[in-house]
C-alpha cells in the first residue's frame, strides 16, 4: 500500500501557518509518505530578548 502524495492545499496550509507564525521559510520538505516539514531559521526578534523583560528579582511589598 502506498502513502497519498503530499497535495498543493496541504502545502499551501503549512507555508501559511509558518508565514503567520512569523518564521522566515528556508526550505520545504515532501516526504515519501506524504508529510510535509517546512524549515525556518529565527527572525532577528527571537534571537534577542524584547526590551520590555523585567528584572529576575523578587517583588518589592507596597508601602504605606
Amino acid at each position: 500500500m502506498t502513502a497519498a502524495p503530499a497535495t498543493k492545499a496541504a502545502i499551501q496550509r503549512a507555508i501559511a501557518a509558518a508565514q503567520a507564525a512569523g518564521l522566515v521559510i528556508t526550505a520545504v520538505v515532501i516526504g515519501r509518505d506524504g508529510s510535509v516539514r517546512i524549515e525556518a531559521s529565527h527572525p532577528e526578534s527571537l534571537d534577542h530578548p524584547p526590551d520590555a523583560v523585567q528584572p529576575l528579582r523578587p517583588k518589592q511589598w507596597a508601602t504605606r
